[in-house]
């Protein structure tokens, strides 16, 4: 089910765009600030817990932030070029998890 994204959203892709969009700043700002207790986390379950609470942070925002991919297959130059559906929770998670390990801060 296509869904229309709201400011909060984080939007999963690629692109000055997506890079630019205020959910993806704002959840980079977020997992920015999470990042010292993820490298500090010892145990994988315990970097999990790190990315679940990001998650959660824009999950409770309001409106509600959504992680959401684009299933049109098209390239992404505004937000009506998509087709935009909520990813699943396992994506989501895989995102938050790549960011933390990305070394650009």
């Amino acid at each position: 089910m296509s869904v229309t994204p709201n400011e909060n959203d984080v939007l999963l892709g690629r692109g000055h765009f997506v890079n630019n969009y205020p959910g993806n700043l704002r959840f980079r700002r977020i997992a920015n600030e999470q990042k010292p207790h993820y490298i500090a986390a010892a145990k994988r379950k315990e970097k999990r817990s790190v990315a679940l609470g990001v998650i959660m942070e824009v999950q409770s925002s309001d409106p509600p932030g959504r992680f959401l991919i684009d299933s049109s297959g098209s390239k992404i130059s505004v937000l009506s070029d998509g087709v935009w559906e909520v990813a699943s929770q396992d994506k989501a998670l895989e995102k938050v998890l790549h960011r933390m390990r990305e070394k650009d801060g």
